[in-house]
């Protein structure tokens, strides 16, 4: 990794002629700019990123996002679909206090302040949080630092790093997916994309190599499913758990209820990682399909449907009940709770 401070940053552009003039460099400034004084630039193979933290919380979110990368490379790669590889570094901003990262979400209007980081489609950045500074786990810090029983240190300090890992994994590296993706061509950031394929496509990569599946995304798909077929039998219905239809035609997928935003995400990643195992050229010519819309076309709920029956085949029960068996014959391993 390489890194650049502020300082020579401008001496660098300074002394370049015009013609002379480094490709990055109204991206740095913009990064710089929209960071601090403190900030100083990083570079990966893949990733332009501007921060103040400190090494021990840089190299990890770099080595994180650079494993996210391949991890979309090689998934993009399995499906035979055609990438093209971004001729720019992609732009990340680290922040090493959240009222920092706070300012800086407010400016671009993103709302979620319980996460440590979001991707923006629009200035096609992604702003990460030190995680250790994020006020949920204030408190179990100084928790830690106040007590006297080793027993309870050790408790809350696996209570802390269990959160951490949860955030590294929902968070960062689902954003830094989001990112992969709708800069090697999977996704195109000039259309309007259905909301399941978005969010379930950066589902598959909050895991890390050579585990076994999203147990967490897993866990949850199991449980709502389990909740709705004990409402059906006793004459109810769940309205949490969509219909396959509705989860192809919901355009309002981030809902204020957790309960049931949580649902959707798994149902999302659950029908990606369905198709991508089963239909992997299907998927790949419905990828197509989508990047191909007109940028000023916003799909109704009809369209939608259409547009995954024309590929995938009718969204009959008999289908529905073949990709809800399939997930739930996934093999399950212990997984920490949600935090």
């Amino acid at each position: 990794m390489y890194i650049l401070s502020r300082a020579v940053v401008f001496a660098m552009f300074s002394s370049c002629a015009p013609t002379e003039i480094p490709p990055e460099r109204t991206e740095i400034t913009r990064l710089l700019a929209l960071g601090g004084n403190a900030f100083s630039i990083h570079r990966t193979d893949h990733f332009l990123i501007a921060s103040d933290c400190d090494d021990s919380v840089l190299s990890p979110l770099a080595d994180r996002l650079e494993a996210t990368y391949q991890a979309v490379v090689r998934f993009a790669e399995d499906l035979k679909f055609p990438m093209h590889p971004p001729p720019d570094l992609l732009p990340v901003l680290l922040f090493n206090r959240h009222s920092d990262f706070v300012r800086y979400a407010h400016t671009v209007e993103f709302n979620d302040l319980s996460v440590p980081g979001f991707y923006h489609p629009r200035n096609n950045t992604a702003a990460y949080c030190n995680v250790s500074d994020l006020p949920q786990l204030l408190d179990i810090s100084q928790r830690i630092e106040k007590a006297e029983a080793p027993e309870r240190i050790i408790d809350w300090r696996s209570q802390r790093d269990a959160i951490v890992e949860t955030f590294n994994r929902l968070v960062i590296q689902h954003e830094a997916a989001h990112q992969v993706l709708f800069n090697i061509g999977v996704l195109s950031r000039e259309v309007d994309n259905p909301d399941w394929l978005v969010e379930g496509l950066a589902c598959q990569f909050e895991v890390n190599s050579g585990e076994a599946g999203n147990q967490m995304r897993l866990a949850d798909f199991r449980e709502a499913q389990a909740g709705a077929a004990s409402a059906a039998t006793a004459g109810q219905a769940d309205r949490r758990f969509l219909s396959l239809a509705d989860l192809v035609a919901d355009h309002e997928f981030n809902v204020p209820d957790e309960s049931k935003r949580i649902i959707r995400y798994a149902q999302a990643w659950a029908l990606v990682d369905y198709l991508s195992r089963t239909r992997g050229e299907a998927l790949a010519a419905y990828l197509r399909s989508i990047a191909g819309r007109p940028p000023n076309m916003r799909a109704n709920r009809e369209q939608r449907i259409t547009e995954f029956q024309s590929v995938f085949g009718p969204m009959d029960q008999a289908c529905e009940q073949l990709w809800i068996e399939s997930v739930l014959k996934l093999p399950s391993v212990p997984r920490p709770h949600r935090q």
